[in-house]
């Protein structure tokens, strides 16, 4: 009995212990920064996207000679925005000016990444673009997995044209409580990023777009939160790709259907 006792009694221990750590080192495994510091990235300026800063505010900016709509991204927790050229070969023949924004705490500034500077410095990204715009072009969000609840959040503190949100998930906290189920991860979270509270705050317009496959984000995620958002929606669940491989093997039914999202809202782009 005493042996029983020790061994119930050890694994306790063992069990808040792992809870203390993953309180306090959860930042570790939320946020990933690559090693690139802002602006120094080739691959950005081979698009002709050129290295911005306002304030603290940090983003890659590519222009349009007359463009109909400001594109503004948000990534996803790992790497910088120098990693997501991808999205600027997605959109290049739209007729849009694209923005990429970065991160504080990413590209290698002095801040700490976190949930509440990430939804401040977004906001004023989009509040500064609405100011500097003298033409008042329609703004659309496009969100990457942790990038689509910032994406969410704004919509509900400004007005928006339309989001456009790959691999989305209801909140971070449950998420990650999917991938620690014998944990409590969604009480100790941080950093929850409550997609599903704000996208019933927002009647914009949105589309998401999903890989069936995605072990990361479940595709059961997007299936919640496409039911939370009020106005228009439409979820696009393409097969046979994850969470990282949606961009490759999706790209030609994305493209597609963020062109007829965007002529649907009011915004055409070319033939």
């Amino acid at each position: 009995m005493k042996t029983i006792i020790q061994v119930v009694s050890f694994g306790i221990s063992c069990y808040i212990l792992i809870l203390v750590a993953l309180y306090f080192f959860q930042d570790k495994l939320l946020f990933f920064p690559g090693p690139t510091p802002f602006g120094d990235c080739p691959e950005m300026e081979r698009r002709n996207a050129r290295a911005e800063t306002v304030g603290d505010i940090r983003y890659y900016l590519k222009t349009k000679s007359d463009p109909d709509a400001w594109i503004i991204i948000f990534h996803g927790n790992a790497g910088n925005a120098c990693d997501r050229t991808y999205f600027l070969d997605l959109l290049k023949e739209f007729n849009s000016n694209l923005v990429v924004f970065e991160y504080p705490g990413y590209g290698k500034d002095l801040n700490a990444p976190g949930e509440t500077l990430f939804l401040k410095q977004a906001l004023e990204l989009i509040l500064h673009i609405k100011k500097t715009d003298r033409d008042s072009l329609p703004i659309y969000l496009m969100g990457e997995s942790l990038g689509t609840g910032v994406a969410t959040w704004i919509a509900t503190r400004t007005d928006i044209r339309g989001l456009i949100l790959i691999s989305s998930y209801t909140s971070i906290a449950q998420v990650a409580q999917h991938h620690y189920f014998w944990l409590p991860v969604k009480f100790l979270m941080k950093h929850k990023f409550l997609a599903h509270t704000w996208a019933g705050q927002t009647q914009t317009p949105v589309i998401l777009f999903h890989g069936v496959n995605d072990d990361i984000i479940p595709v059961h995620f997007a299936r919640h939160q496409i039911l939370n958002f009020k106005g228009e929606k439409e979820l696009v669940e393409i097969p046979n790709c994850g969470h990282n491989d949606i961009m490759d093997i999706g790209e030609k039914i994305i493209q597609k259907k963020i062109r007829g999202f965007l002529s649907n809202t009011g915004t055409k782009q070319g033939p």
